[in-house]
């Protein structure tokens, strides 16, 4: 793990999605998906079938993550969100649970896991405020604020 990821140093200040690439935002969802627990190390394999991508791909990608202290990422042992990648994570899950939501709630209709991510990631904040006036309930579940019911779903 980056040294400077467990200092606080650098990494106290808190990250937003603004900061990050799509691509980096996917890989750390992805591992907020798999893992059991925060503690849990998600296996690169698990990340490689989950994202459909070469396990060349899931190697770079989660070595940047840990670059920047998003990620503690050990060869052989996985991957684990540090508490940078976990405040990111919040933000990514909030983000696809509102336009999940909205989608079924006000649309009705089913988006796709991966355009929900793609519209919620792209969407600035103050959209993804305005798609969660229009949400009447609570969300889905999807959102990390809500500890899976939903209830606090604006962060």
């Amino acid at each position: 793990m980056s040294s400077e990821s467990q200092t606080g140093s650098a990494s106290s200040l808190t990250p937003s999605v603004s900061d990050i690439e799509r691509s980096a935002g996917r890989y750390l969802f992805a591992v907020s998906v798999l893992s059991e627990s925060p503690t849990e190390r998600v296996s690169t394999g698990e990340l490689q079938e989950f994202l459909n991508v070469t396990p060349a791909s899931v190697t770079e990608m989660v070595s940047k993550l840990d670059e920047r202290g998003l990620v503690d990422y050990e060869k052989y042992q996985g991957v684990t969100l540090t508490d940078r990648g976990d405040a990111l994570v919040t933000e990514v899950g909030w983000r696809f649970c509102v336009v999940s939501t909205f989608f079924e709630s006000v649309l009705d209709t089913t988006l796709d896991e991966q355009t929900a991510f793609d519209i919620g990631f792209l969407l600035p904040k103050n959209g993804v405020f305005r798609l969660r006036s229009h949400v009447g309930g609570a969300c889905l579940g999807h959102c990390p604020e809500a500890g899976g019911d939903g209830e606090q779903c604006v962060p």
